[in-house]
């Protein structure tokens, strides 16, 4: 029997997908922890296989070329990597305590590192169909090398108990596991088909059933009363055992290509083909889902007043509006916006004094005739009783227009009280490395007068340079840390950690030429590193915000993001330092998010853009 993380629209489920390695983690007792993954770096070779650590406490991971990776507990004994090889390297297994490894190679050659003995192999001999797998002994003195065909090859104390060597196969075998006794096996066919020898018993199969992906792998219960099959797109069937979850349905980075389950039973791994790493069960929260409004024309951006009123802005009708009492109503409408492409009605900002001052901020592109000017940032007013608003003068002109593309601009206080503004390079060439142009940039600014603020690094209103299309800006509370969220050409998305004066390393010229880098280390050796990069396809990351709570559980200070391409929420989890630790996908059934702003409820309000008046603002509970 199958069984997926549901994605529906009252209640979704979550699949953690971790892709930076950050070492040891507290490993969770009611779970398969996350201690690091390769997802998201560059490899020399993909990723093929995993074994855990004894102690639940670490794994390991193996590329095709023999490389090693190993976290949390799980020691480094060894590797192949940058050895010439016969033949790739297609899986792993472990040493029973902990201390050492073996690889296999597709030609059945066994490299073996630490406490792990050698015990033979079948290198250099001839094989009617690759080797594909294999599993250790209990005793940590043998083990088995399993073929495409069904052919088993034991070593040292590793008993045999049959094979599907020699008979007719619907499908090929891809993977195996040893029973705990040592006295068994199971086989595992890309169809689902199980076969199973000696005390290894059968408790289910997909044989003859369809798949919407093929499996990949398997791994045993340590009980030996069942067993775990994993397709490549993430989906688990259980058999005899529990299931803690998938990544079925998911869209991934990458394929999945093995498994690996925790000693105590609590949960397991899912290794992606780039070395990301999907642990279950999660401590991620269930969230419930309902729509505010409706018929919304491309929601731009949202913020609260100290009121815990929401106001909002509508890009394409250049509406104001604001949800008073449960009811909309709309405050202004601005007629001098230019509306192409990607421009009009944008960010919006409330002053952390509105108490006081009623005082908000809003991005718009401007237009003379129906010429384009610029995009300017506007001192706006919002009257006691939320009837109206009133627009004053722009404290921010000249941010470059071109015909509407690439003109993020989301407006954002830090807690310096100076306002932050990101910026799109306008697809012109040489925006994003101009110091004299405010496209492509990071803008921070006095609001009472939208002059430099203080301690800007160039004396200007610049405050980081060489961005392409800054989409989202978002404060981690509790730090000096300011993120910033960056639309990629078709590739590579960012995620950055913004630094005075720093250089993010986009320069498409000549002309405009996006075939370049998004952040060039060979032009600019010292450019600013992305805390994450999308690689490709891009998701078109978006408007994002810090979580904060107990009620998120483990999403409780991590950076939520809104995805159009991508049609989804991407939850991401860093450390103190601004490495990438996790992420989680969710809220896959409402097309492309354009924003994300926590409510002063707890809550997070999401907005749509997918167009034609069919957006909606949905509000998102955590439980």
């Amino acid at each position: 029997m199958i069984r997926r993380s549901a994605l529906g629209v009252a209640l979704v489920a979550l699949s953690l997908v971790s892709v930076v390695s950050v070492g040891s983690m507290a490993r969770r007792a009611d779970a398969a922890g996350y201690f690091g993954s390769r997802g998201g770096q560059p490899l020399n070779a993909p990723i093929v296989g995993m074994a855990a650590a004894p102690d639940g406490r670490g794994y390991w991971l193996v590329a095709s070329d023999g490389g090693v990776f190993n976290y949390g507990s799980a020691g480094f004994f060894g590797s192949a990597g940058g050895l010439p090889l016969r033949a790739p390297i297609v899986g792993m297994a472990a040493a029973p305590d902990g201390r050492g490894y073996w690889l296999v190679a597709s030609d059945g050659g066994v490299f073996n590192y630490g406490s792990a003995g050698f015990f033979g192999s079948a290198g250099g001999l001839p094989l009617r169909a690759p080797v594909v797998g294999m599993a250790a002994a209990p005793d940590g003195r043998g083990y088995w090398l399993a073929a495409a065909d069904g052919g088993v090859f034991n070593y040292g104390s590793a008993g045999f108990f049959g094979s599907a060597g020699g008979l007719p196969l619907r499908a090929p075998v891809v993977g195996m596991a040893a029973a705990p006794d040592g006295r068994g096996y199971w086989l595992v066919a890309s169809d689902g088909g199980i076969f199973n020898y000696g005390t290894a018993p059968f408790r289910g199969s997909r044989g003859g059933q369809p798949l919407v992906r093929p499996i990949v792998g398997m791994s045993a219960a340590p009980t030996g009363d069942g067993y775990w099959l994993v397709a490549s797109d993430g989906g688990i069937f259980s058999y005899g055992t529990a299931f803690f979850g998938s990544t079925g349905g998911l869209r991934l980075n990458a394929p999945v290509v093995a498994m690996a389950s925790d000693p105590g039973g609590a949960g397991y791994w899912l290794l992606g083909r780039d070395g990301g790493i999907f642990a279950f069960p999660t401590s991620a929260p269930i969230l419930t889902v309902r729509t505010l409004l409706n018929g919304l024309d491309i929601p731009w951006d949202m913020g609260f007043t100290s009121e815990g009123v929401l106001l909002f802005t509508e890009r394409n009708s250049g509406r104001l509006s604001a949800m008073v009492d449960g009811q909309r109503r709309t405050l202004a409408t601005v007629g001098d916006m230019f509306v192409n492409s990607e421009s009009g009605f944008m960010g919006l900002a409330v002053d952390p004094n509105f108490t006081s001052n009623r005082r908000i901020f809003i991005c718009q592109s401007f237009r003379n005739g129906s010429g384009p000017v610029d995009v300017r940032v506007y001192q706006w007013t919002v009257p006691a009783g939320n009837t109206s608003a009133v627009r004053g003068a722009p404290i921010v002109t000249g941010i470059p227009v071109n015909q509407g593309r690439h003109n993020g601009c989301r407006p954002r206080f830090g807690p310096d009280g100076m306002l932050w503004i990101g910026t799109g390079d306008a697809a012109m060439g040489t925006s994003a490395q101009d110091l004299n142009s405010l496209g492509g940039k990071v803008l921070r600014v006095d609001p009472n007068t939208g002059n430099p603020a203080a301690g800007n690094p160039f004396g200007t209103r610049v405050y980081e340079y060489g961005h392409r299309n800054v989409q989202g800006l978002a404060w981690r509370p509790g730090t000096d840390q300011m993120f910033s969220v960056e639309h990629g050409p078709d590739r590579d998305d960012e995620i950055n950690v913004l630094r005075a004066g720093a250089n993010s390393g986009w320069d498409p010229v000549p002309s405009y030429n996006e075939s370049v880098p998004m952040t060039d280390l060979n032009k600019f050796p010292s450019a600013s590193r992305a805390v994450w990069s999308s690689g490709q396809p891009t998701l078109a990351t978006s408007g994002g915000t810090f979580l904060q709570g107990a009620q998120w559980k483990s999403f409780n200070g991590a950076l939520a993001v809104a995805c159009l391409n991508g049609q989804q929420l991407r939850v991401f989890s860093f450390d103190g330092a601004g490495r990438l630790l996790s992420q989680v996908i969710t809220l896959t059934s409402f097309g492309r998010l354009r924003s994300a702003v926590q409510g002063p409820d707890g809550n997070l309000y999401v907005s749509t853009s997918n167009g034609s008046n069919a957006d909606q603002i949905i509000v998102v509970t955590p439980s």
